[in-house]
């Protein structure tokens, strides 16, 4: 019997990869750390957060600096765990491993990633999960062929995935199989009854071929948010109507039809003179609360009211990703959950 979890169900802790100056992020390193820095103590509060990178000792002393600018108590860094390895970039939502719970054990499904159909580099992100496997922080890792990224998959935790042709059937990434072959693999590996695909939607900017994580996502077993365009001459108004109509259509195990939460569209959002793929669906879930990006946006306070308003039992604390989104991604995609009973925390321990 396998499980794919839902992002909201219990944690173990979160993966985050540091910007470092060998990254894109060189030209806003300083700024971009601030912005991880807040998002690090966040999750500290409710649970662990497991950080890669590539010096320990700088990355400890600006989490500290931090931590003493605000005024944050230094005991909240006892569930940080730095791990120093080296990354191509910070997007571990694609590069990490996704886990699944078999026969009540987690195994974390470790797929390739070949930098979003060969975009990019992504040697060293390719290994992550191998090499936290191999240092004992993941109990259990199963290595898997295909070309999957976690930002291209959304799963309600009842036996159904969501996600889009666009990514998942882009040739550079798993060229040889037919969506019925990327279903029936997808279905044994992650133990899903049901696969839910959409064919419209996009974000200009977005290097991912329209991952699902910023399009639309799973907030219960039943309800879907997903974001909406209401400008007639902004140029995603047309696509987005039609994956509003898909989702419309979409139907769960009973055959009925989900709930659908409206988030609203940010307003063009420019940096360099290049538009940014800006998403107030690109959040993420941890114990009890649920980090939102923000983007100084006239639209932040109501995506804020929004997601809250649909989300009654967590906290939806909004973060400024205003810098994070410079670099074409979000909150969600540099970040990966690992359900509870996934990471060896006296191995962890042993690391410190």
């Amino acid at each position: 019997m396998k499980k794919f979890y839902a992002e909201w169900e219990a944690q173990d802790g979160i993966l985050l990869s540091f910007p470092h100056a060998k990254s894109d992020w060189k030209p806003y390193l300083e700024e971009v750390r601030q912005v991880y820095c807040a998002i690090i103590v966040e999750i500290l509060q409710v649970e662990s957060c497991l950080l890669v990178c590539d010096s320990k000792k700088e990355t400890l002393k600006i989490i500290e600096n931090y931590c003493t600018a605000k005024r944050i108590d230094f005991t909240l860094l006892e569930r940080l765990y730095c791990i120093e390895m080296p990354s191509n970039d910070t997007w571990a939502r694609d590069f990490s491993g996704i886990t699944i719970s078999k026969n009540g054990k987690n195994y974390v499904l470790d797929y390739g990633f070949n930098g979003w159909g060969l975009k990019f580099a992504s040697n060293f992100d390719n290994q992550i999960t191998h090499k936290l496997h191999k240092l004992g922080i993941l109990k259990r890792v199963k290595t898997k062929k295909l070309i999957l990224e976690g930002g291209s998959i959304e799963c309600n935790g009842n036996g159904i995935l969501l996600t889009n042709t666009q990514c998942l059937l882009e040739r550079n990434r798993n060229p040889f199989y037919s969506k019925l072959q990327l279903e029936k693999i997808l279905k044994n590996d992650l133990g899903v009854q049901k696969i839910l695909w959409l064919d419209s939607g996009y974000l200009i900017g977005d290097d991912t071929d329209s991952h699902i994580d910023t399009l639309a996502r799973f907030i219960t077993p039943n309800t879907i948010a997903y974001i909406a365009c209401k400008d007639k001459n902004d140029e995603h108004y047309k696509a987005l109507c039609k994956m509003e109509c898909e989702l419309k259509a979409l139907r769960n195990l009973k055959n009925k039809p989900f709930k659908l939460v409206k988030l609203p569209f940010t307003a063009s959002k420019y940096y360099d003179k290049e538009r940014l793929p800006a998403t107030y669906a690109n959040f993420l879930f941890i114990n009890g609360a649920i980090l939102l990006p923000i983007y100084k946006d006239k639209n932040d306070a109501l995506a804020i009211h929004v997601l809250q308003k649909a989300c009654p039992k967590h906290k939806v604390i909004p973060i400024d990703c205003s810098v994070l989104i410079r670099q074409h991604g979000s909150l969600h995609c540099i970040s990966m959950q690992f359900p509870k009973n996934t990471l060896d925390f006296t191995k962890l321990q042993s690391l410190k």
